[in-house]
């Protein structure tokens, strides 16, 4: 069983967006789906309920104060269903596309984790965190750090989990199966705490160790194939892009 957990401040259109376009998975594997939001405006939280009277949210955590990332997700894996084997943490300005990407994701994945998303920036190439799976026993026992109330805490949570010599792998392009917009919350962010610090601190979080990449996944019903294929890759990402337009546009004029 998959618990998924998303994590949500305001961005309603997005937030909307995210959970019908998941609600059309197609998988072999029990989910359950987990809304925490981080103190809204009303007219998202209205949405929310909407949505989970719809039975599109099984769980729904409305928090008093905004929380942010770390403590935010930790709040939600504290009601996780006592049979899911794994946590996924979900951001929720994602557009899927493909209806099996989880089935998909629970192939390639070896205990530890796996990602859609990379960052290669300095410090230290590691998983992005916007759709992150990882073994429910190894989340427990480290949980994300909420001294790093954002990003860092993603980033030394997998560092722990290479420690146990577990796998952490990272998809690189996956726009096909789902695409993550990016900054639909907003700049919110920008007032947590933990985002200042040192790149050697990173360094020793990892102590050497590197995540496994997949540059790209091709599929059918019969196998997966990972290799690398740079020019789907670019159109895909154009295509990603125009779309992220047209929503920041009916945002704008939604807030007019």
């Amino acid at each position: 069983m998959v618990s998924i957990i998303i994590l949500v401040y305001n961005a309603k259109m997005f937030t909307e967006h995210t959970i019908k376009t998941l609600s059309k998975t197609k998988t072999n594997e029990k989910c359950e789906i987990i809304v925490v939001d981080n103190a809204s405006h009303m007219s998202t939280r209205k949405s929310l309920l909407k949505l989970q009277k719809k039975g599109l949210i099984d769980k729904l955590v409305l928090l008093k104060e905004n929380l942010f990332f770390a403590k935010g997700n930790n709040i939600g894996s504290q009601i996780c269903d006592p049979k899911s084997d794994y946590i996924l943490l979900l951001n929720s300005d994602i557009e899927f596309r493909n209806t099996e990407w989880l089935d998909i994701m629970l192939k390639i994945h070896k205990r530890g984790v796996t990602s859609y998303g990379i960052c290669e920036t300095e410090p230290y190439t590691r998983c992005d965190g916007y759709c992150f799976l990882i073994d429910r026993d190894l989340y427990e026992k480290y949980k994300l750090d909420e001294k790093y109330e954002w990003f860092w805490s993603i980033t030394k949570l997998q560092a722990m989990v290479l420690k146990e010599d577990c796998q952490v792998t990272a998809i690189k392009n996956h726009n096909d199966l789902l695409f993550h917009y990016g900054g639909g919350s907003g700049k919110a962010f920008k007032k947590s705490k933990g985002n200042k610090i040192e790149g050697e601190e990173v360094k020793k979080w990892f102590d050497n160790k590197g995540i496994n990449i997949v540059d790209k996944i091709e599929y059918d019903q019969d196998k997966l194939i990972c290799r690398k294929n740079n020019l789907t890759n670019l159109i895909l990402l154009c295509k990603g892009n125009s779309l992220k337009k047209i929503i920041k546009q009916k945002v704008k004029s939604k807030l007019k």
